[in-house]
Formats: structure tokens, C-alpha cells, sequence
């Protein structure tokens, strides 16, 4: 896979973990300072790593194939580069390492115009989003697409990071003009299909159901006549469509499309999309009161997120309350117990042991211990969330009298 890539996957995970520690303090200051330009991209960012390392062997393997088209790129266009640039760009590519004067050497090349500026802006927006500037990469990609207008690669790319930046209007007009573009082409017909999932998946995030609803339909029928009934791009076709019918509160009906396209993802290699269906579908369950179909469900979600490098564990910790809360419900309180305890434990790490996060996990567990007529240790529960409430309303009071006194010294 990594061939020609020195890019170990320990490497790409420790760059991406050491990226995300040296974010996060930037990001609590554009938040304290109401940065909020700033704060939205940085959180962007942030929230594109923590996603890269909970689906890692994805997230890796999009870098390998992105490093490895900048490559053959580099080797196409050899004739055009000063070969000292073209070494330099080879060496980021290849090497452990930063690929932005890869980039640069690129975008040397964008100045030339037409099909090869537009070649040359493509790949350089494409490093620049495997390293997380999605700014510098949408640039990049709009120049490509300016300068070669029939490349429905350059409006693909355009697209997916348009709707990853939340700039949903602009996604929606990139896969429009690619279904455009592909429209009553020869031997076009699945990448047609595709592209109209892609709109009927931006149209959803944006709130338009009923487009949403019309090229789901004509997704699906491209797609199962042209790739076949059980291809993954059907199966992500099947979880869109359960998402439509639950958005318009039509639970019980949402429930066969999302067991079809778990059908079909869970034999896909596309962990990102199965831990969508598997969160939906397990949310879905707990709606109808079907919580005994939830734990196992949970249980193949929890397992996918905790195979992270980094675990994020904030939303590891919403996984243990759902699965505690079902096996509750199912009556199986020893199992509930030690759900909460974990909860209880990755939420003590994550925000400290005196987060009101924490006495409510307390609480939940006095509850249950008082249903197995634990007494003592519901009565310890109950005592511990008391101290630690108790403690939060003291230090709220105390920092609510500094900056009273702040303001009468002024």
C-alpha cells in the first residue's frame, strides 16, 4: 500500500496526535478572546483530526493514496519543474515529513494556466487538506476548478471539503455542476449516481428533505443498476435514506433502510460509515423501546471507537451511558453497573474528578444500586454526588465574588 511512502501508520498517528495538542491550547484562546473567524477554523481542524484518528486505518490509507498521486503527478510533470524543485517535492511527498514545499512547488506550476495549472492547483489542494488547511486547500481546488471547468474531479474535491467546512451551499452547487457535467455522458452512468448521492447528502445536512428524498431515489436506482445491489455506495444510499424518514419522524419506517446498509457497509471496509449507521440505528432502537437490539449494536460501536490511536473520548463516554441506560431498561443491572463505572472512569480522566458530569454518573449509580437494594452503596453514591455539587456551586459562588470585586475596584 505504502510503497514509495516512507509514512509509517505509527508516524501518521503521532503527527496527527501532536497536531491536535498543539491546536487545542489555540483553540481555548480564540474561544476566551471570542475569536470566533478563528475559533471556527481551528475547531474545524480539530474536529477533522479527532475523526482521522478514530477512523485511522481510513484516514491512512486516504494519505498514502494522497501522497501517492502527488507523486505520480510530480513524475507526469517532471519536464515542466526545475529539477531541484522537483527533487525537493519528491523528498515531502516520499519522507516523513511536511508536505507544504511539495505544495509550493505546485503552485509554481498554477500560473501556467489551463489543464496543467488546473493539475498542478488540484494536487496542491489536495497536501494541503491531508495536513489539515482546508483554507489553503480550498483555494487551491476553486483555482483548479476555474482553470479546467469540465474536471468533475476538481468539483468533487471542491465539494467534500466544501461540505466538511459546513459550507453546504457551496457543496450543493459542485455536485450539481458535476451531475451537469456527466448527464447523457457515454460510460458515465455510476459516477452520475454517485453524484447525486452526493447531492442528496448535502441536501439533507442543509435541511432540504424533499430534494434530499428525489436523488436519494435516483441515486439508488443508478446505483444498484450500474454498480450493483449490494456496492457500498447503495449501502450509504440505504443510511441516508433511513435519515430522511426519521427527519420527518417517520421512526418505525426508518428502521429497514438502516438495517439495510448495515447489511451491506459491515462488509465493506468503511468504518466511518458503519459507525454512522451502527449510532443511528442503536439510537433508533432506544426511541421504539427495543433496547435489547441496542447493546449489541453499542457494543460493535464501542469497539470501532476504541481501536483509535487517540480515542475521542467524550464521545466514548456518550457510547457507555447508552449502553448502561439500555441494559438497565433490559434488566440487566449488573452489566448497567458496570457501564456507568466505565463512564464513570474516561469521564473522570476527561474532565477531572470534580466535573458535574461526574456526580450525575453518581447518581445514576445510586439509582441502580437502590433497584438491587444496595443500600449502603446507593447511600455512598448519593453522598459523594452531594459533595461534589456542593463543591461546584462553592467554587462558582467564590469566582462569581472575584468578579464582583473586579468590577467595583474598577
Amino acid at each position: 500500500m505504502s510503497e514509495n511512502i516512507a509514512l509509517s501508520p505509527e508516524s501518521y498517528g503521532q503527527r496527527l496526535i501532536a497536531q491536535k495538542k498543539k491546536l487545542l491550547p489555540a483553540l481555548t484562546a480564540a474561544i476566551e478572546s471570542r475569536d470566533d473567524s478563528r475559533r471556527e477554523k481551528l475547531q474545524m481542524a480539530v474536529t477533522a483530526i479527532t475523526e482521522a484518528l478514530t477512523f485511522f486505518k481510513q484516514s491512512y490509507r486516504n494519505e498514502i493514496a494522497c501522497r501517492k498521486g502527488a507523486l505520480a503527478a510530480l513524475g507526469k510533470m517532471q519536464n515542466m519543474f526545475d529539477k531541484a524543485d522537483h527533487d525537493l517535492a519528491c523528498v515531502g511527498v516520499q519522507a516523513n515529513a511536511s508536505t507544504v514545499e511539495a505544495e509550493q512547488v505546485f503552485d509554481k506550476l498554477v500560473g501556467k494556466g489551463g489543464k496543467v495549472g488546473a493539475f498542478a492547483a488540484y494536487h496542491s489542494g489536495r497536501l494541503a487538506e491531508c495536513r489539515m488547511d482546508f483554507s489553503r486547500a480550498a483555494v487551491r481546488f476553486d483555482k483548479a476548478i476555474e482553470l479546467d471547468k469540465s474536471n468533475f474531479h476538481y468539483l468533487k474535491a471542491a465539494g467534500l471539503l466544501a461540505r466538511k467546512m459546513y459550507q453546504h451551499k457551496k457543496a450543493l452547487a459542485c455536485f450539481s455542476a458535476i451531475e451537469k457535467l456527466l448527464m447523457g455522458k457515454e460510460g458515465a452512468d455510476a459516477e452520475l449516481a454517485v453524484a447525486q448521492r452526493e447531492i442528496c447528502c448535502t441536501a439533507l445536512l442543509s435541511g432540504q428533505t424533499g430534494p434530499a428524498m428525489e436523488y436519494c431515489k435516483k441515486a439508488m436506482n443508478g446505483i444498484a443498476k450500474h454498480l450493483g445491489k449490494t456496492h457500498p455506495e447503495l449501502g450509504i444510499c440505504w443510511f441516508l435514506l433511513g435519515q430522511l424518514q426519521e427527519s420527518q419522524g417517520e421512526y418505525e419506517k426508518a428502521e429497514a433502510p438502516y438495517k439495510q446498509a448495515l447489511a451491506i457497509m459491515e462488509k465493506s471496509d468503511n468504518d466511518m460509515v458503519l459507525a454512522g449507521i451502527l449510532d443511528k440505528l442503536s439510537r433508533l432502537h432506544m426511541e421504539l423501546e427495543a433496547e435489547f437490539e441496542a447493546v449489541p449494536l453499542l457494543e460493535r460501536l464501542l469497539k470501532i471507537k476504541t481501536k483509535s490511536p487517540q480515542p475521542d473520548l467524550a464521545g466514548i463516554i456518550i457510547i457507555y451511558n447508552h449502553l448502561a441506560e439500555a441494559s438497565r431498561i433490559c434488566g440487566n443491572y449488573d452489566r448497567s453497573e458496570e457501564f456507568y463505572k466505565q463512564a464513570l472512569a474516561v469521564t473522570q480522566k476527561l474532565r477531572g474528578k470534580d466535573h458535574p458530569a461526574v456526580g450525575s454518573i453518581y447518581q445514576e449509580l445510586a439509582k441502580l444500586c437502590d433497584r438491587q437494594r444496595k443500600k449502603e452503596e446507593a447511600k455512598q453514591y448519593n453522598e459523594m454526588a452531594a459533595a461534589l455539587f456542593k463543591r461546584v456551586i462553592e467554587a462558582q459562588e467564590a469566582a462569581a465574588g472575584e468578579q464582583s470585586g473586579e468590577r467595583l475596584t474598577l
